[in-house]
């Protein structure tokens, strides 16, 4: 039986046609020339004809006419054609013999798109490269600069340049309803910093326009509808007008839930009893400084129901007349309380349940998509938010090859996986020349701890070296060990007491003939401020997140020296735990309008506050670092 290969003679077919694409024309007859106008693809393609039979036209015509550019006008049609069927591997063939062969510039602006499209998943090429390219197109056609502009937008965001992503989307069609929406969604992903810098987007003032509006009001509803009817007004005709958010339109939302009656569930005795009475006096503090619920007309009602020993049942008929309930703490309660919830019942667990995942994007970039109005909302101090921020941290700082180092405790090996998912989604867009796979350091001790750190940093094969060549020598030798070159971070998931240990082995191990600081990031589980003086000395230069509560600056300095008076010496875990209460209370009035306008932040003791669409409360935590032993707040 005899098998057709179409794709094969489709190769040989245009490998045979571009063989004598040099000087020497086709011999069957002499070439004629003609005058063919740069024109757009739909003009010399009929729509008829498969990819296969675009390459014998332009076989055709290139062995009876001899004309090179409709030859290659053929050629381009049948690698769009490919590409457009998903067999990119036979429009790279085309493109790979079609180059040096491109004579006319609207040809060359084709040539160049596909290209861009071709390399669009090849690890090979990094996003910064296919800009270059795309910026170097100079197509008049209208198709082909929306393609243009729609490619780079692709780059852009992959790169977290949201406002250069959506200025370019909207230069490829701002009328497009699905590119408005998606121009909405990156300006709200845009950092502070990058909204600095929004004035030279020609596309994007009355986005930036609008997020600042809801910035500005969005947790006073009143005043929100006024300033969004106004906006509407000035900016009349605009498509972001036009396609108006569904959010904005349905602002009777934003209104508080009645909190009279609140039900608090934490373990207040057995062996959670320290840890639930830390957040019930933080509860407590938030509670009596409440000032706007004092002078309401009727003072919320706490009530307190422990946790330790009860079934979901007993909690559920405790708490039945509660407006809102906070708590449970433990994750197993959690799932168990969830399920038995009636529609009127308003929860904010303080952990997250087993099914909960946090919402990101293709890109990894948590979407910013209003939450729906579920009556249960996560809020937890979850060790996996640190890890993927301080990824984002390491990063965005210009860092490309880090070790990690984690101990073999099931806590710090969630963090370094959380770390690596995050850090495979920043660096998608980037070239694999550019960056290079973290290297892993798991520990069980002191002893491999060291031992893993010296491996990974080379530093133990340097001394083996050192070795070999002191062997050879007759004299004596002055030597120093030297470490890789390539790394330009450490980042470590591990205990207070073992951050201590790590960050001298790392500043010892680290030549100084190379003139470069590696730094050491690590997350708020490893810093405890009530060890001893000298762990500042040892954690000289390593950067870190926490929360505001327990770092200089501290935005709630009242609250603090009321605290410090009550409980001198309070353990730092606890610390972030009263932290955790006072932020918890505070978020029940908000957490309507963070719901609904994603764009918002509460700024908390624990951090800035958001809630995501699938109703997680996300912390964004500032970034410190230890300087002549000190710890001192860094800008963002």
């Amino acid at each position: 039986m005899r098998r057709c290969y179409p794709w094969l003679l489709v190769g040989l077919s245009v490998t045979l046609l571009l063989s004598g694409c040099g000087s020497t024309a086709p011999t069957t007859r002499a070439p004629v020339k003609t005058s063919v106008p740069e024109v757009e693809t739909e003009d010399n393609t009929e729509t008829t004809l498969t990819p296969a039979m675009m390459v014998s036209r332009a076989q055709e015509v290139w062995q009876t006419t001899g004309d090179i550019n409709i030859r290659n006008g053929y050629l381009l049609d049948a690698a769009q054609a490919f590409l457009a069927e998903g067999a990119p591997a036979k429009a790279s063939q085309i493109s790979y013999m079609l180059r040096d062969q491109i004579r006319l510039p609207e040809q060359q602006n084709r040539y160049h798109l596909l290209l861009a499209e071709l390399y669009g998943n090849d690890p090979r090429v990094g996003s910064a490269q296919r800009l270059e390219l795309l910026q170097s197109i100079t197509a008049s056609a209208p198709a082909a600069k929306a393609k243009k502009f729609a490619l780079m937008a692709t780059d852009y965001a992959r790169l977290g340049k949201w406002l250069a992503a959506a200025n370019a989307l909207l230069n490829s069609d701002d009328a497009n309803p699905e590119h408005v929406a998606q121009a909405w969604q990156w300006v709200n992903q845009a950092s502070a910093q990058q909204l600095q810098d929004s004035t030279r987007f020609n596309k994007l003032p009355a986005y930036v326009s609008l997020r600042q509006l809801i910035l500005e009001h969005g947790f006073e509803p009143d005043v929100l509808r006024q300033q969004l009817a106004q906006y509407q007004r000035v900016f009349r005709n605009h498509p972001l007008v036009t396609h108006w958010p569904d959010n904005l339109s349905n602002l009777d939302k934003l209104a508080q839930t009645n909190r009279e009656n609140i039900a608090v569930m934490l373990p207040l005795s057995g062996r959670l009893q320290v840890t639930g009475m830390a957040i019930k006096e933080g509860i407590l503090a938030a509670y009596f400084n409440d000032a706007s619920a004092m002078n309401a007309t009727r003072i919320p009602q706490l009530q307190f129901f422990d946790t330790n020993g009860a079934t979901a049942d007993e909690l559920i008929a405790a708490a039945a007349d509660a407006d809102w309930i906070i708590g449970p703490l433990l994750k197993e309660n959690v799932d168990a309380l969830l399920p038995k919830l009636s529609p009127q019942h308003r929860i904010l667990t303080l952990n997250r349940p087993e099914a909960s995942v946090s919402a990101l994007g293709n890109n990894g970039q948590q979407e910013l998509l209003p939450a729906s109005f579920s009556s249960q909302v996560y809020y937890a101090l979850a060790p996996e938010d640190e890890a993927r921020q301080l990824a984002e941290r390491v990063f965005t700082q210009g860092r490309r090859s880090p070790v990690l180092v984690a101990s073999e405790n099931t806590l710090h090996q969630r963090m370094q996986d959380a770390f690596l998912i995050r850090w495979q989604q920043l660096t998608s867009g980037l070239a694999a020349s550019q960056h290079s796979a973290p290297t892993l350091v798991t520990y069980s001790d002191n002893n491999t701890l060291r031992e893993g750190i010296l491996d990974a940093l080379d530093v133990a094969q340097s001394k083996e070296r050192i070795k070999e060549i002191q062997s050879f020598a007759d004299g004596e030798l002055y030597n120093m060990a030297r470490n890789r070159r390539d790394i330009d971070a450490v980042v470590v998931f591990t205990s207070p007491e073992q951050t201590e240990l790590v960050n001298p082995v790392i500043e010892a191990s680290i030549s100084p003939f190379g003139g470069v600081t590696v730094p050491v990031f690590a997350t708020s589980r490893s810093i405890d401020y009530a060890q001893s003086r000298n762990q500042w000395r040892d954690l000289e230069n390593l950067h870190f997140l926490d929360m505001p509560w327990v770092l200089p600056d501290n935005p709630a300095p009242e609250l603090a020296a009321q605290t410090d008076a009550l409980w001198p010496q309070r353990p730092t875990p606890l610390q972030r735990l009263f932290a955790f209460g006072v932020d918890a209370y505070n978020l029940l009035p908000r957490i309507n309008s963070m719901a609904w306008l994603p764009q918002l932040q509460y700024e908390g003791l624990t951090g800035a506050l958001s809630v995501n669409q699938n109703n997680e409360i996300v912390r964004s935590l500032p970034e410190a670092v230890v300087t002549q032993e000190r710890v001192k707040v860094l800008a963002e």
